[in-house]
């Protein structure tokens, strides 16, 4: 594993990143989820590519369900000792890590980018296929700029 300074400095990444954009823009119903967040070779910014419901159909990847539930189980176990809580960190140090070479997502088709979903919201298909479209177009214009 990392050594403790680089724990940190990714700890600070990413609660940076989960504060200032993760939380503010996080909107729906659900209250429990998960994402992947790669981080950049510094360690200073990073982006979230994968944002799904803690739920049954949501592979868990790099922890298992069980794994899953004794964290959340020690947060608040933490929380009620008025304890800061640290969280587990699992890094993939290498592109040949068993867990970057495993096989596809068994519930990838699960998988909608969190853009879709926001877009889609209240709309019928018709509505939201031409906001797709004028989103697409202007992040093209954008990145041409």
């Amino acid at each position: 594993m990392v050594d403790t300074e680089i724990q940190k400095t990714i700890r600070t990444t990413v609660s940076k990143l989960w504060e200032e954009v993760v939380r503010p823009n996080w909107n729906f119903p659900q209250k429990d989820y998960v994402f992947n967040l790669p981080l950049t070779r510094d360690l200073s910014g990073g982006h979230v590519i994968d944002f799904s419901p803690y739920a049954p159909r949501t592979d868990p990847l790099l922890f298992t369900y069980e794994e899953l539930h004794e964290v959340l189980s020690k947060a608040i176990q933490d929380a009620s000792a008025s304890q800061t809580f640290l969280p587990e960190l699992r890094v993939i140090e290498s592109p040949l890590h068993p867990a970057a070479t495993q096989s596809m997502p068994a519930y990838q088709h699960n998988r909608v980018p969190i853009e879709a979903l926001t877009l889609s919201e209240g709309r019928n298909i018709v509505e939201f296929g031409k906001i797709w479209q004028e989103e697409v177009r202007r992040a093209v214009r954008e990145d041409d700029a």
